[in-house]
């Protein structure tokens, strides 16, 4: 069984990096972990992340049509194994974007995915 540290990355009581070795959990943060990411964000993998800074400044109408397509695509490009069932938007509220995925995990799980803690700058970064 193989395991994968935790994200958010985060120590235990022992200063112990902690981890998990549930399948699902690992997805989960894969997926997670590349919806942190900015494209060019990684120098040797310049292409890994979800085009934010494009999509987010769209007209209001387009926005909500370039998000969810940014999504997919790159989980469809960098986690295959997962499927996107479908992908639910708020009006942006200060900032804040409200994104809530539906997921298909390899193991047929359906996995709901909040993402709304998120801060997009006006450069495209993500704020916690």
């Amino acid at each position: 069984m193989s395991s994968a540290i935790n994200f958010p990355f985060s120590l235990d009581t022992f200063g112990v990096l902690t981890t998990t070795v549930t399948a699902n959990k690992i997805y989960l943060d894969r997926v997670l972990t590349l919806l942190s990411t900015n494209m060019g964000q990684r120098p040797m993998l310049p292409d890994y992340g979800v085009d934010w800074k494009t999509s987010l400044f769209e007209n209001e109408g387009d926005a909500k049509i370039a998000i969810p397509a940014a999504i997919r695509s790159a989980i469809v490009r960098w986690i295959p194994d997962v499927q996107v069932n479908n992908i639910k938007m708020q009006d942006q509220q200060d900032g804040i974007e409200y994104v809530t995925l539906e997921l298909i995990l390899p193991d047929n799980t359906i996995a709901t995915l909040p993402v709304n803690k998120a801060t997009f700058n006006i450069d495209g970064m993500v704020t916690r």
